[in-house]
């Protein structure tokens, strides 16, 4: 397996934390827009990492 690039290991703490907010947004009872806006940042980040891994230029 490859070793994850700084901008990979970047994407994936974000979204380690998009991810961790999400379920405190929900635990909390945060408005419903509050707990989308940040699921939908932890989807972007693995979708960042995912593309930005090593060998993607296509």
């Amino acid at each position: 397996m490859a070793k994850p690039t700084p901008l990979q290991f970047r994407n994936l703490l974000v979204a380690l934390l998009a991810a961790a907010g999400f379920v405190w947004s929900i635990v909390t009872g945060l408005p419903w827009w509050v707990s989308a806006i940040v699921g939908c940042a932890g989807v972007l980040s693995l979708a960042s990492a995912y593309l930005n891994r090593p060998g993607a230029d296509g």
